[in-house]
């Protein structure tokens, strides 16, 4: 295999990947992105609805229950986003490596292991 065609390889690995992971991610987001928005709106209506405006206690609590709701969706996000990342990185090992024991296999060599992500 040339140089080239391993390079295209992995481009091709990475851009793979990426592209399943950016549905995934995409999907998640616009799911969660709108729940996000509606409980905001929800706050607001009911502070200025008069249904909270005077349970400042209440408001607060779901104020609360709303910023831990966004944290969470942040590090799902970027969980997902390592997970993406990690499946880019398996894809291209595999491609390199494989070219490599193949080369190795050819001269009668050991395979070298195929390393693991840390």
């Amino acid at each position: 295999m040339s140089l080239d065609e391993l390079a295209s390889q992995i481009a091709e690995e990475w851009k793979s990947a990426l592209s399943e992971g950016w549905g995934q991610l995409s999907s998640f987001h616009k799911s969660q992105t709108k729940k996000l928005a509606h409980q905001a709106a929800l706050l607001a209506q009911l502070r200025i609805s008069g249904e909270l405006q005077h349970d400042s206690d209440m408001f607060e609590f779901l104020v609360d229950q709303l910023k831990d709701k966004t944290e969470n969706f942040a590090i799902a996000i970027a969980n997902l986003t390592a997970l993406t990342f990690q499946e880019a990185w398996n894809a291209s090992v595999g491609v390199l490596w494989g070219a490599i024991n193949s080369a190795l296999g050819s001269a009668g060599l050991p395979p070298l292991p195929v390393p693991s992500a840390n």
